[in-house]
């Protein structure tokens, strides 16, 4: 699968990112290193079946399932990550 950034440039996907983003947001929270890594896994894993039939996605795609899952399962979590957007990424 290929990633189209904001740009328009295409990238090989790297799970990878999506795993650290997450870290990133659970990195203050206050979870457990079990919780972090039991929410990282379900989060991830529900991204992957979402995105397993693309061929092509954007960024903001990918951002708007990882936040989607994330409020399902740890709103705390999605809100620092959009904190986190507002304050550093969308200027």
């Amino acid at each position: 699968m290929k990633v189209i950034k904001r740009k328009g440039v295409k990238e090989p996907y790297n799970p990878d990112k999506i795993k650290l983003t997450i870290q990133k947001a659970t990195i203050a929270a206050g979870y457990t290193v079990k919780e972090k890594r039991d929410i990282i896994d379900e989060v991830y894993f529900y991204i992957n079946k979402k995105l397993n039939k693309e061929t092509e996605v954007s960024t903001e795609t990918i951002r708007m399932c990882l936040l989607t899952e994330l409020d399902k399962c740890e709103p705390y979590i999605a809100k620092s990550v959009r904190r986190f957007d507002s304050k550093y990424k969308f200027r």
